[in-house]
């Protein structure tokens, strides 16, 4: 009869088994619940835990899969799921035993040594993950995903040519893999080499799957006499406020530019006198050619190492504002990037690791849009409260100086020539190029605080501390 009970059991599995391969939870989950009512079940616990971790309830998911690991700690199988839920909950220090657990009782399985290898990363124990990362290649040669995080590692440790030599390893596996050839690109333009950077970062338009329908023909470099010429909006703000001085260059050759942008940055770029005309992202004009805005540079072969800009190279509609004070430095401040952004922790600034730096010679305004009235620290004299890019030019031309992280802030005010302080990570976003130290190629009014450790932003604060205190602004 015991015999028959298991049998049972076993054919509900399969059954369940055969419903979580369909994505059918609801009846997985109600064969696994029946299977524990009657006798608790590892299998079953472990096929519920897959559910909730599908549906990221990554809690129930741990809570359930313990109970699994409690009736058979000898499953690898299961300190795997174990893993992929900690890690999922951006518990990290967890998962990684979680995995160890996993090869513990079975090493030979390539993808449990990647997951530890991304754990690592997380936690940002580079040398760990990387030798996780070619033990998960010794056993599966192919595995593009391992060499693409390499490449990522590699950069973190800011030894670029291995990281280019894992991009182009995951590319002559998969010529065809995207991620590897942008990750490629913003290599090669993080070390100044833009040639190559801006034809890799191409690639990008491959990930994001943007739509051309009802677009013309594409400008490659065709003649502009006396055509007209659609940029598309790509959705960065930033890159908008860096290119756009490139589509006015173009201008000059009797060449309408007809500009597609979105409702934050129709404002400013109306004011744009050399721009024939501005419309919607949903908005497709008459036009003779199209290009996305950031597909300029491969273009136009732009190195901004090697090209003479004027600055400012904004325009903008002049409002009156109430909250400088005469006396005192006005300072625009940022500490906070894009709250979306993968590098958000990595790039952002606590408030208390900046107190203290600013006197009562200082009016300290927050550019930061997540800082509101009721979470604003002591260090802020009042709030630059903006809705679009205009009312931000606006106030960001009236201060004397303007201090921040890696934000569009900073491309404002780079654009405006306005002095600037950025203070930017050890290894920083591909638009800040590691071959200048203080400086950027891309703006002349901007100098630049880097972190000589990785995560050590109390050098930076010195460093800015020192700077206020030689009254070298205003």
């Amino acid at each position: 009869m015991g015999n028959e009970n298991k049998d049972k059991t076993q054919q509900e599995l399969n059954k369940a088994i055969n419903f979580l391969g369909q994505n059918k939870f609801s009846e997985a989950e109600s064969i696994c619940e029946e299977i524990i009512k009657v006798t608790p079940n590892s299998d079953a616990y472990h096929i519920l835990s897959s559910i909730k971790l599908y549906n990221q309830d990554f809690d129930e998911s741990i809570k359930l899969v313990d109970e699994s690991i409690k009736l058979n700690n000898k499953n690898p199988g299961y300190y795997v799921t174990l893993g992929c839920a900690y890690s999922a909950s951006k518990e990290y220090f967890k998962s990684v035993e979680a995995f160890k657990g996993a090869i513990s009782l079975n090493d030979k399985i390539a993808q449990v040594h990647f997951y530890l290898g991304e754990s690592y990363r997380k936690l940002k124990k580079y040398n760990d993950a990387i030798s996780s990362f070619y033990k998960t290649i010794e056993l599966s040669p192919d595995h593009v995903a391992a060499y693409l995080l390499l490449g990522i590692v590699y950069q973190e440790k800011k030894q670029f040519d291995l990281s280019i030599k894992s991009f182009l390893k995951c590319i002559e596996i998969m010529p065809d893999y995207a991620e590897a050839h942008l990750n490629l690109g913003l290599c090669y333009l993080l070390i100044g080499d833009y040639k190559n950077g801006w034809r890799e970062y191409e690639w990008r338009k491959k990930i994001t799957k943007e739509s051309t329908d009802g677009f013309k023909k594409e400008w490659t470099g065709q003649s502009l006499q006396n055509k007209k010429l659609l940029i598309v909006d790509e959705g960065s703000d930033a890159n908008l406020i860096n290119f756009i001085r490139f589509a006015r260059e173009l201008a000059k050759d009797d060449c309408q530019i007809i500009l597609q942008c979105s409702d934050q940055a129709m404002p400013l770029m109306s004011a744009q006198k050399w721009l024939h005309n501005t419309v919607t992202v949903n908005d497709i004009p008459e036009h003779d050619y199209f290009v996305h805005i950031s597909s300029l540079m491969k273009v136009l072969e732009a190195n901004p190492n090697e090209m003479n800009q004027d600055y400012p190279y904004i325009e903008f509609i002049n409002t009156n504002l109430n909250f400088n004070v005469s006396e005192k430095l006005n300072i625009g401040l940022v500490l906070e990037t894009d709250r979306n952004s993968n590098a958000h922790d990595d790039e952002s600034i606590s408030h208390t690791l900046i107190e203290g730096v600013f006197s009562d010679q200082h009016n300290v305004i927050s550019l930061d849009p997540y800082v509101t009235q009721d979470t604003k620290s002591q260090i802020f004299q009042t709030l630059g409260s903006y809705s679009d890019l205009n009312e931000l030019a606006n106030i960001i031309s009236n201060l004397d100086l303007v201090i921040t992280v890696d934000h569009l802030v900073a491309h404002m005010a780079g654009a405006l020539n306005k002095k600037t302080i950025l203070m930017l990570p050890c290894v920083p976003n591909w638009r800040w190029e590691l071959t200048h130290r203080n400086t950027s190629p891309w703006y002349k009014s901007v100098i630049i605080f880097r972190q000589e450790i990785p995560g050590d932003w109390e050098s930076v604060i010195i460093k800015l501390k020192e700077q206020l205190q030689e009254k070298k602004y205003g």
